[in-house]
């Protein structure tokens, strides 16, 4: 028999750059809540960073293993808000198909029926390659919504903005 090609479990554990080690997209998370906090009025919209609304979702877990977005958005006169999951990776990865697990039929429902809204409150925001490589930028239109998803191209502020007041006025104000 001969030897298969491609990694097994010897080969990647010789590796010098494992899985996991890769944190250059707590960066990209810190600009949104930074730039979120600058655009949104702290009078009328709270942006928090880790919001745990989700993390007890699944009724039968322990030790609350939902889920926890980057932020959440809460328009304080009417209490409704919307969460932002935030992904970035070089070249090569697959942080676009994990992002899809937010954005599935049946999550969907069950966000829109827990918070009474007839839109699914679920935002990704893609930087980096993410919003610029064709191979990435090409497909998320046939897995996101139209308004639950955005290309965050080289951080622009005003881009950003503009996309978050639009979500802030059609879903929560």
């Amino acid at each position: 028999m001969t030897e298969r090609k491609g990694m097994n479990s010897n080969k990647l554990s010789k590796r010098k750059k494992q899985p996991g080690h890769d944190r250059t997209f707590i960066t990209s998370e810190v600009n949104f809540i930074t730039v979120a906090n600058k655009i949104l009025d702290p009078s009328e919209y709270l942006v928090t960073d880790k919001p745990d609304d989700l993390r007890h979702i699944f009724t039968d877990s322990e030790g609350g293993m939902g889920i926890v977005p980057e932020a959440s958005i809460t328009n304080l006169g009417t209490g409704r808000k919307f969460f932002v999951e935030v992904k970035k990776q070089g070249p090569r990865g697959n942080a676009d198909e994990r992002a899809c697990k937010h954005h599935t039929v049946t999550f969907s429902k069950f966000l829109k029926q827990k918070y009474g809204y007839s839109f699914h409150p679920f935002v990704t925001i893609f930087c980096a390659n993410l919003a610029t490589d064709r191979r990435y930028t090409l497909k998320a239109p046939y897995f996101f919504e139209p308004d639950n998803y955005f290309l965050w191209r080289n951080y622009d502020e005003d881009l950003i903005a503009d996309y978050l007041t639009e979500r802030c006025a059609d879903w929560i104000d």
